[in-house]
């Protein structure tokens, strides 16, 4: 390999294990998220995101679950049906979870045009049914991982391997929403701790059947936002996320593998839970107005024991210039590159819109362009 400023040039796979350890680097790791060219978009204009990637040889942080013939079957039987919604654009698509205790319902509401839909109904709004849902059984998990090295032999060095990981609030908060998981935080409180625990020895079991197959770079999932304020307090994260994150994470340590976790909002009240929960790199950091935290104040509060990914809202490909977009990467990168620990990406990945127009795709080029005129690193920080 060739030798940059003292360090040899790294490949992606390299590069991101070294950055989410805190290591030297030959330069920034630079990611579009949510972008794989090993599996493109079903949307033809997205596809110039996928030779951006390529053509730059951008780093790739691969996700990678059993596949459709590898998982387990379900515990429970479970059934869906279209109805004609109570509009002519609009119709709703009725799920119906079979229970040892009862029936569970889910009504979602789609547009016949694609346009986003939301929940009518979700399955959870009762304590009656949230027992129903406790009464679903938990198998020992039985799932394969031969598509895992699969995948490997085709990636090589080109990318991190991540296995996607369920989240044991998340995976509760999401058949209840919002508003009644916030009223329970203050009234059923033991209910929730008895359902995420349940949801917590589940995620468990399939983390420990993983290790044992070795499969993984590093671990990740996506969810604590949801227990995060402005909805529930930083006593309500460290119970319900720190609380059980951190177990999971002991146990991907202990193997010698590493730790991704995307958490949107304001990080300032639950920062340092992070890293006392071990988490190697988090995502996206959100900057101001999203956020309240600046990059160089997030980096300055963790002091080099976590990596940190984002800086730039997905929002600016919509609204900002190139000439602007040029000047916002310039100062993500002026804050999060000194000292290393720090990937350039977007805050989300380029899925809003059903089509990229000329500025979305002028603006992610700026993006690209500008973080690597700016990356290199001189001996290795």
């Amino acid at each position: 390999m060739e030798e940059e400023e003292g360090l040899k040039t790294l490949s992606s796979r390299e590069r991101l294990l070294r950055v989410f350890r805190r290591q030297p680097l030959d330069r920034m790791p630079i990611r579009l998220w949510g972008v794989d060219p090993i599996s493109p978009s079903s949307r033809p204009s997205y596809h110039v995101l996928d030779d951006l990637v390529e053509q730059h040889e951008l780093d790739l942080i691969r996700s990678w679950g059993p596949n459709s013939d590898e998982r387990d079957p379900p515990a429970f039987e479970s059934h869906s049906e279209r109805r004609e919604g109570d509009q002519p654009d609009r119709y709703d698509q009725v799920h119906v979870t079979e229970t040892p205790d009862g029936p569970l319902t889910a009504i979602y509401t789609a547009f016949n045009d694609g346009r986003p839909g939301y929940v009518k109904k979700h399955s959870i709004e009762s304590i009656d049914e949230a027992r129903k849902w406790m009464s679903i059984p938990s198998p020992e998990p039985q799932f394969g991982t031969d598509s895992y090295w699969e995948l490997e032999k085709k990636t090589g060095d080109r990318a991190m391997l991540m296995v996607s990981l369920g989240h044991a609030m998340y995976g509760v908060q999401r058949h209840m929403g919002s508003e009644t998981f916030g009223f329970w935080l203050m009234e059923e409180r033991e209910l929730l701790h008895e359902m995420i625990d349940k949801s917590f020895r589940a995620i468990e079991a399939a983390v420990k059947r993983h290790l044992a197959h070795g499969v993984g770079d590093c671990f990740g999932w996506v969810g604590p936002e949801l227990c995060a304020p402005p909805l529930a307090s930083p006593r309500d994260f460290r119970d319900f996320v720190l609380d059980y994150d951190k177990r999971i994470i002991d146990l991907i340590h202990d193997a010698g593998k590493l730790v991704w976790v995307h958490c949107h909002g304001d990080m300032d009240p639950v920062l340092e839970m992070f890293v006392e929960m071990g988490v190697d790199c988090l995502n996206p950091i959100e900057p101001p107005p999203m956020g309240n935290l600046t990059l160089a104040e997030a980096k300055e509060r963790i002091g080099g024991k976590m990596s940190l990914e984002g800086g730039v809202q997905n929002g600016d490909f919509d609204l900002l210039s190139t000439e602007e977009m040029a000047k916002v990467v310039e100062n993500a990168v002026l804050q999060g590159k000194p000292g290393g620990g720090y990937i350039l990406c977007p805050t989300s990945s380029p899925t809003t819109w059903p089509v990229l127009n000329e500025l979305h795709i002028e603006n992610y080029r700026t993006f690209v362009e500008t973080g690597l005129r700016l990356a290199t690193y001189e001996n290795g920080s």
